[in-house]
């Protein structure tokens, strides 16, 4: 990531671990609460979740919102939890299953919006036979039934959502298949390669390392309705109750770059510039990321939030599936409720 990208930061790296995410005190300084202060908002390299976020600071959406943002990518993504929590960062993007478990013991943050959807497929080494069609996964995953798959980490969101399809297709996940933590994409590439593991998740931000012509697909669902994936919500930016309370008109104005930002995303017209700033955020080729954004463009979603998907995301949260939070309190209706502009 060059300096361009994060052009009003002062890069902040945050020691936490997932147990500190947890301390409900918050930290932050008075001055950073103020309304029309300088709002921190969280940004991970390396992945393609935050790609919005970048946009609407490169792009002037946050500017022409009047809200004054600095990005600050976390050392570690579970770091996140804690930053938002004390305050020190204003907004940061928070899976379910680190949200859940921090608002059931006591955290009060607020769901502002979706940001992306499923940006994962699944692969198998070249000559393995697929039966099916792998835009409908319930066809495919039972030919890697006794195989190896490769994942972030053992016990990671990866390994819970290749076992969803898994059972969806009628397999055990615990008995017919086998989980090898690979780690994040270079190195899992690697292992790949080398024939350590038969299967991999992948996504096209890996494509410039590992070309169509060295795999077969298992599946073909990013963006796709109709499978296991295709109600994931990778993430919700998040903000603490605090910060809704102290600095409403700084949210809310954060919520309509946010929806502009979508809109300008969804505009054939700017794909150029998405791919742009895709290679920025996740490092590769510039025509890496023009092909990944071509790729992923479907998978970005609007801001709003509903009841039903909030539930939806259980089983994709951890297993067994966690309890799910209750939708009025810990969702920010006037940003996740509906276009605010």
């Amino acid at each position: 990531m060059n300096t361009q990208t994060f052009r009003t930061s002062k890069t902040m790296f945050i020691a936490a671990t997932t147990v500190a995410a947890f301390t409900l005190g918050a930290c932050g300084s008075d001055a950073a609460s103020a309304e029309g202060s300088v709002m921190r908002i969280g940004v991970t390299q390396g992945v393609p979740t935050d790609l919005l976020t970048v946009v609407a600071e490169n792009e002037g959406f946050f500017d022409k919102r009047g809200v004054n943002v600095e990005l600050n990518p976390p050392a570690l993504t579970n770091a996140v939890a804690a930053a938002v929590i004390s305050n020190d960062l204003t907004v940061g993007s928070m899976v379910p299953a680190m949200l859940w478990p921090a608002i059931e013991k006591g955290a009060c943050v607020k769901a502002l919006g979706s940001l992306v959807g499923n940006t994962m497929d699944v692969i198998a080494q070249p000559g393995t036979e697929i039966a099916g069609d792998p835009a409908d996964p319930d066809t495919t995953m039972a030919s890697i039934k006794g195989k190896t798959i490769g994942v972030t980490a053992r016990g990671a969101g990866m390994e819970l959502w290749i076992s969803q399809m898994a059972q969806e297709a009628g397999m055990d996940p615990a008995k017919d298949i086998t989980f090898v933590g690979v780690g994040a994409p270079a190195t899992a590439i690697a292992a790949f390669k080398a024939k350590q593991v038969d299967v991999l998740y992948y996504g096209p931000t890996m494509a410039s390392q590992l070309s169509e012509s060295e795999f077969v697909r298992v599946t073909d669902i990013i963006g796709k309705p109709g499978n296991a994936l295709s109600g994931l919500n990778h993430g919700y930016p998040t903000a603490s109750c605090s910060t809704i309370a102290e600095r409403p008109n700084d949210v809310m104005n954060y919520c309509k770059a946010m929806w502009d930002t979508y809109d300008f995303s969804q505009d054939p017209q700017n794909a150029a510039v998405m791919g742009k700033w895709m290679a920025e955020l996740t490092g590769v080729a510039p025509e890496a990321g023009t092909a990944a954004w071509e790729a992923l463009k479907d998978a970005y979603l609007p801001m709003t939030i509903t009841k039903e998907s909030w539930e939806e995301q259980a089983p994709l949260a951890g297993s067994p599936a966690p309890t799910v939070p209750d939708f009025a309190s810990s969702v920010y209706e006037p940003c996740a409720g509906g276009d605010p502009r």
